[in-house]
């Protein structure tokens, strides 16, 4: 064999071994972008759907390229500013009801392509239970719909979050 046909024999073998193993990295380049949240919803044991960020939430999913990650979700409709006219003045109830309105944490994320997992580890969050965490989302993903479905609860809840990729 000459040395110019081992050599194009050594190329082809790399590409075909960086196709084979770049499966994993592909799966996780599919979500890489900003997500845009459409629907979110909880189903309870009963069967009764929720919608606790109100019929048309707002917000976004941001995976990047490096592996972090933010999410924000916020109720529509917004919740109002408070009476009092600063943030730093708001009534016990008036602080409750932003804080129940509103959903922010970021991370890293991991996807799992085998089992379409993609894990948020939560380096910090508005909601001190979820600092220093991972929370594994199976997740489908349609072109541009991406929807993440969190585990069942131990109640037996099912959840649902639809986002669509901003372009």
């Amino acid at each position: 064999m000459t040395s110019s046909r081992l050599g194009r024999l050594g190329t082809l073998a790399f590409v075909l071994a960086s196709l084979a193993t770049s499966g994993m990295a592909r799966a996780a380049d599919t979500i890489v972008g900003t997500w845009k949240l459409v629907k979110y919803e909880n189903t309870d044991a009963a069967g009764k759907v929720t919608k606790p960020y109100g019929e048309h939430p707002k917000g976004y999913f941001v995976y990047d390229a490096t592996g972090h990650l933010s999410v924000h979700i916020m109720r529509d409709p917004v919740t109002p500013p408070f009476a009092a006219g600063a943030d730093d003045k708001g009534t016990d109830a008036e602080v409750r009801a932003a804080y129940d309105g509103y959903v922010g944490y970021f991370g890293t994320y991991r996807v799992n392509a085998e089992k379409t997992v993609v894990t948020h580890v939560v380096e910090g969050a508005l909601r001190p239970s979820y600092t220093g965490t991972d929370q594994p989302r199976p997740f489908k993903l349609k072109g541009d719909t991406l929807i993440v479905l969190p585990p069942p609860s131990k109640a037996g809840e099912h959840y649902y979050r639809e986002l669509r990729r901003v372009r």
